[in-house]
């Protein structure tokens, strides 16, 4: 996450109304890092920052924004190694705005709220086992 007193914006998705989005941001002032598949060469002539993954985008943002057009484009961005939820971290603000389903949102929401990660609860443990006194 950017630690800048302006919050960067990360955008996933950069068609008709992702991109119009991330435009307005850019010329607002606000530094913008986003991705999509296809290139989207008249934002980063604007000062889009591409990133190659929605992971990418999800760790190097202050707030994400993911407009993407159904249930399993929002799937793909959000999910796997190099989905949103691997990269996002505690704090960042995800705004989710694609057209899809209700139950797609709520399964979505679901797994943003899930505790955290194995990987971070097991990381976790491992340096809370090293920093305990021996008996």
């Amino acid at each position: 996450m950017a630690t800048t007193s302006t919050p960067t914006i990360g955008v996933v998705g950069l068609g008709h109304m992702g991109g119009a989005m991330a435009s307005r941001l850019l010329s607002a002032g606000y530094p913008v890092a986003g991705t999509q598949r296809h290139p989207a060469d008249d934002l980063v002539a604007q000062g889009l920052r591409w990133l190659g993954s929605p992971r990418e985008v999800a760790e190097h943002a202050d707030v994400v924004i993911t407009s993407v057009p159904d249930d399993d484009a929002l799937d793909a961005v959000a999910s796997g190694p190099d989905g949103i939820l691997a990269g996002l971290a505690r704090g960042t603000a995800w705004l989710e705005m694609s057209t899809v389903s209700p139950p797609a949102s709520r399964e979505l929401a679901a797994r943003v709220r899930r505790p955290a990660r194995p990987s971070w609860t097991r990381r976790c443990r491992e340096a809370c086992r090293r920093s305990r006194p021996e008996r």
